[in-house]
């Protein structure tokens, strides 16, 4: 018995030693794991501009760039660039400039991320100059950028946006792809300003940061973030900001007669940092008066980002989609030349205050 335990542990090991002579091996100083990878486009050719870290200079990133007239040539005019193996299972933020981004970035898309070797990637629009954002990202940790982009996903009023949710957009049909936007600021930090929304895959149309936290209310399952409002309440007026903790949503489509309206309902759990003084939620006049102008305030907001989307022809939130569950023959292309444009649309929003802090 012991004999045939023997003879089978080392047939286990035999096929093991046999197996890792198959898989290829990729040494970590022998070549270059791309961390960000930029595009765009200048004088009819398409720029890549790459960073991956120098091992011969500690703590020295490189960035290197390339031109070519199609993107299946650009990995091959960047390896002439180096001295080592350019690997790309270790990109991280793929960044597109504003200009390549209107000109259409399908080619793009298929050719790179189709890649079976890239893992976790976040894809970016570059407002501003490509080249200074990812100069200034050489000053930070190789997985700055993405860190970036995932704290606004995370906390701030950016919806999630990762390679799956890309992929589904793109060659999906009722929905509008869209990115976080990058920018610098005046002091020179990179930071997430809004996003930018695709139809087909042009870049169409641009949302700021708080229009992006409103979209993000109303598809993702996240919902934390940071909303600022003008309050006017009990003869006073200021700028009046929350966090908000979690929630949910829901739309359909309502039709009454030859009108059809988009209904959407939002519940926010929220908490309030600070008060202000004039404010007492003790009071049950105070208590509600907040909650209403909170409530009608995002109501509003949330229902003008909608028609906003409607009159620039985008739909990011995949208002399509929800029409098509109930219309037979419904074809992508009438929906949003025909119906579309038609839609009315009512928010309603229901604030629950989870948390409070004492006022001044």
């Amino acid at each position: 018995m012991r004999s045939n335990t023997s003879v089978k542990m080392f047939c286990v090991l035999l096929s093991l030693l046999l197996l890792s002579g198959c898989i290829p091996r990729s040494i970590v100083d022998e070549v270059s794991l791309m961390h960000n990878v930029g595009f765009d486009r200048e004088k009819g050719m398409i720029k890549a501009s790459v960073i991956f870290p120098n091992y011969t200079e500690i703590n020295k990133p490189t960035l290197i760039t390339a031109y070519a007239k199609n993107t299946s040539s650009l990995k091959g005019k960047l390896a002439a660039k180096i001295q080592s193996h350019l690997e790309m299972g270790q990109v991280r933020v793929m960044l597109l400039s504003e200009k390549l981004s209107k000109s259409g970035i399908s080619q793009l898309l298929d050719s790179v991320c189709k890649d079976p070797k890239i893992g976790v990637i976040r894809i970016a629009v570059s407002r501003g100059s490509l080249d200074k954002i990812l100069e200034t990202s050489l000053k930070e940790s190789p997985v700055y950028l993405k860190n970036l982009i995932d704290n606004s996903i995370e906390n701030g009023g950016i919806p999630n946006i990762d390679l799956h949710t890309m992929f589904d957009q793109h060659y999906g049909s009722g929905i509008d792809m869209y990115f976080p936007t990058l920018n610098l600021d005046p002091k020179g930090k990179i930071f997430v300003d809004g996003i930018a929304i695709f139809k087909k895959d042009k870049f169409q149309y641009m949302i700021s940061d708080k229009e992006a936290l409103l979209l993000k209310f109303m598809s993702d399952r996240n919902k934390n973030g940071k909303y600022e409002f003008n309050l006017n309440m009990n003869g006073h007026k200021t700028n009046f900001g929350f966090e908000t903790l979690y929630g949910n949503h829901n739309k359909h489509i309502i039709r009454n007669k030859n009108i059809e309206k988009v209904k959407l309902n939002l519940v926010l759990n929220i908490r309030i940092e600070e008060l202000p003084e004039w404010i007492d939620l003790q009071n049950k006049s105070d208590f509600n008066s907040l909650r209403n102008n909170i409530q009608y305030s995002i109501s509003r907001e949330a229902e003008q980002l909608l028609e906003s989307f409607q009159k620039n022809k985008v739909d990011p939130l995949g208002i399509g989609r929800i029409y098509r569950i109930k219309q037979k023959g419904w074809t992508e292309n009438n929906f949003y030349q025909n119906i579309y444009p038609k839609l009315n649309f009512e928010v309603q929003t229901k604030i629950i205050f989870r948390q409070v802090g004492v006022g001044k």
